[in-house]
């Protein structure tokens, strides 16, 4: 194995049943032979470390970190993190899979194009369907600014997300994200981690490139991390962006993107009252998140600054609204 490999992927491992053996086939069979596969087991209970172990003993390319306690998907990538070798790193979710030409494109058009950062768009895989969120550029100006300003605001008014939410598409160089000390919030309290890292990331970067094509394709079913409750719940959620907040404040950037952050935080705090509220109109749930999420020194001005347009017709849905913005506002 090269001790300075091109790319080191980084794969938490917990319990990923019956996908593991697809993303572990469509890493160790890259077209870029010159990868580190650092696969971090996160006290898995269904197997999948002894499929993580199976694979490393035939490929001499596969670290295999093992993780005392679970520590959760953020703190294992910081744990591959520092480990890692690579000139370039790339994420893997344990139930995902990819092109086998990914990575050699992706680190060729970085050495071509000198960028520290690569994105390349998302593929989502549902019952058998796929869906690729194309990017375009559309007044062609400044690709960090466009991004930075879709990921703050989650998407803004004509997006339900922002386009580059995951990490798992992408390279970094190594040596930006060691540089400026980038590492993964603990997600067993804050989330959503892949938009922290990415913000971050991309702020730092000197030269970010996209590839406009599906190298990657994001998996959902039913044990899905991400679309949990508890993932999206109130109390992570909020001190997620919260996060945010405080990191764009230390960098003297909250000016800047002052009303793109205030789009986000509503659109975050309305997807996280929907989830605490439904189904079943459970309203002391809904009291407690309300409460819980006015803490935050935003949220009051978000809410006042912002009034996110209605996406969907019917009563239901505007009373629903106007509870959420008289709930947050006062």
């Amino acid at each position: 194995m090269n001790p300075n490999p091109k790319i080191s992927i980084i794969v938490p491992i917990y319990n990923a049943g019956e996908h593991l053996r697809k993303c572990l086939d469509t890493l160790v069979n890259q077209t870029l032979q010159d990868i580190e596969i650092i696969l971090v087991l996160d006290k898995p209970t269904d197997g999948s470390d002894k499929v993580a172990k199976e694979y490393a003993a035939k490929d001499n390319r596969i670290v295999i970190l093992e993780n005392e306690e679970n520590i959760h998907i953020g703190y294992s990538r910081n744990r591959g993190l520092e480990y890692a070798k690579g000139e370039f790193v790339g994420f893997s979710d344990h139930d995902d899979y990819r092109d086998l030409t990914m990575y050699e494109t992706l680190y060729k058009h970085a050495k071509q194009n000198n960028a520290d950062i690569v994105l390349s768009v998302p593929a989502y895989v549902e019952n058998g369907k796929t869906r690729v969120k194309n990017f375009v550029n559309e007044q062609d100006t400044n690709l960090k600014e466009v991004v930075l300003n879709d990921l703050i605001s989650f998407g803004g008014e004509s997006l339900s997300s922002a386009t580059f939410v995951l990490i798992t598409n992408n390279i970094y160089k190594r040596e930006l994200i060691n540089q400026h000390k980038i590492r993964f919030v603990n997600t067993r309290t804050h989330t959503p981690e892949d938009v922290l890292f990415q913000i971050e990331s991309i702020a730092k970067s000197n030269n970010l490139s996209v590839i406009n094509k599906p190298l990657y394709y994001h998996i959902f079913h039913s044990d899905n991390e991400g679309g949990t409750y508890s993932y999206i719940g109130y109390k992570r959620r909020g001190e997620g962006i919260n996060k945010l907040y405080e990191w764009l404040k230390k960098e003297n950037l909250f000016l800047k993107y002052e009303h793109q952050f205030y789009q986000g935080v509503v659109k975050q705090f309305t997807y996280s009252l929907a989830g605490a509220f439904l189904p079943g109109y459970k309203f002391l749930k809904f009291i407690k998140a309300a409460k819980y999420l006015r803490k935050f020194p935003f949220t009051k001005t978000a809410f006042h600054a912002y009034t996110q347009p209605l996406n969907k017709k019917g009563l239901h849905n505007r009373i629903f609204r106007k509870m959420i913005e008289l709930s947050m506002k006062v």
